[in-house]
């Protein structure tokens, strides 16, 4: 079996992956779009807008047309905007999965963007924003971004600003749609109980018109910027982010990086959890884990608690990120932070859903694909001084930190 495969490509120029898996009726198909904050321009925000507006109004269907279509068969169709893609996605039992090429080929090939129906959008959107502003935990992890890039696309927040949602106009939707919704910018990914065959013919049958172009996308590498972020907010809570340097996406490396983050803070047995929650009681919740790019990456130290003990959490942190520079790993967090690694891989990829996911964005991407036994290997194959190197690259006194909360209380 090839450890890594390269992405296929239809008659119709149209890249996709195809997972058989034929254990049980059901199937996930998403497509995934190269769209998203990090190649937003001055309307912040236009990439989610559009994830909504395809669902409002096709020229086939109303919006309760559209979710009915695949609900009434006791399926799920949804989406959602990262920095660096946009997904649609259904999931069907098997015998109905020519309705979801069908009705995800009508939201991303025929929307209107109704005018009257944008306008009732926009509100639902700064609606989504208000309750984001809402939730301090989400403020913090959202600013954590930044404290590490500065004031780079890959810190803009998915969902835009207030400002700038209420300025996108239904123009801007079009060309900013007309831009990116191409052949050459899409990829389709499906895993489940559907045969090579049909699968090709649904996609030609639905997707094989969709709009000609190519859009080379070039990324300004975002270099480190590291920072203090202070948003004062009525909270009882002070909420803290410490954040690192950290790895790109689908590499050796962020394997290791994973296990360096399980150990210091990525379940019960960690380090900070131990530390800062059952030894001293300081914290309810803590807990560490990677942001990833295509070309970059950091890590990100999460942690609520009152604000007397905000400075104390923020010098025991610190304090466990020098011992891990200087002593690294024991063996028995070595081995047990790998072994939580590859249990929660092997279990996140339990579902077509969540391998349909992976390989859709891997696919997008970087252009190929792995295999599950193959990451297993990779993982396996860490050994604790790889892992100790390492940490000195990524812990070298360089840090950013967020607080949200009430600084006086």
């Amino acid at each position: 079996m090839q450890e890594i495969t390269k992405v296929n490509t239809s008659k119709s120029q149209i890249r996709y992956f195809l997972e058989e898996n034929h254990s049980f009726p059901s199937v996930a198909l998403g497509v995934f779009v190269r769209s998203g904050a990090r190649y937003e321009e001055d309307k912040l925000g236009i990439a989610h807008f559009i994830e909504h507006m395809v669902f409002k109004e096709t020229k086939k269907r109303s919006a309760f047309e559209i979710s009915s279509a695949i609900e009434s068969l006791g399926g799920e169709i949804n989406a959602y905007t990262s920095f660096e893609h946009s997904t649609f996605y259904v999931k069907l039992l098997s015998k109905d999965i020519e309705r979801g090429f069908e009705i995800l080929s009508d939201i991303l090939i025929n929307p209107t963007f109704d005018s009257v129906l944008l306008e009732k959008e926009r509100q639902v959107i700064l609606e989504e924003i208000f309750e984001y502003y809402d939730d301090p935990q989400d403020i913090c992890q959202t600013e954590a971004v930044k404290s590490v890039f500065g004031n780079h696309s890959v810190s803009r927040n998915p969902l835009g600003s207030e400002e700038s949602v209420k300025s996108i106009t239904k123009k801007d939707l079009q060309t900013y749609f007309n831009k990116f919704f191409v052949k050459d910018n899409i990829f389709i990914s499906a895993v489940g109980d559907l045969s090579k065959e049909t699968f090709i013919d649904l996609l030609e049958k639905y997707f094989g018109d969709f709009k000609e172009g190519s859009l080379n996308i070039v990324n300004d590498f975002p270099s480190y910027n590291f920072s203090e972020i202070a948003i004062p907010k009525d909270t009882t809570q002070l909420h803290i982010a410490i954040t690192l340097k950290g790895v790109r996406s689908f590499t050796h490396e962020s394997y290791v990086h994973a296990i360096f983050t399980t150990a210091l803070g990525g379940n019960m047995s960690s380090r900070l959890f131990q530390k800062l929650r059952e030894e001293n009681g300081f914290v309810y919740t803590v807990y560490a884990y990677p942001v990833r790019f295509i070309d970059t990456g950091a890590t990100v130290i999460y942690a609520s608690t009152l604000p007397k003990y905000g400075p104390t959490v923020k010098d025991m942190t610190l304090e466990e990120l020098e011992n891990l520079k200087q002593k690294g790993l024991s063996d028995k967090e070595f081995t047990d932070s790998k072994n939580f690694l590859l249990g929660n891989l092997i279990l996140g990829l339990e579902s077509n859903s969540s391998r349909m996911q992976k390989n859709g964005v891997s696919g997008l991407l970087q252009g190929y694909v792995k295999n599950v036994d193959s990451i297993i290997k990779e993982v396996q194959s860490i050994s604790k001084d790889e892992v100790n190197a390492y940490l000195s690259k990524w812990i070298d006194g360089n840090y950013g930190v967020v607080r949200v909360g009430d600084f006086d209380g």
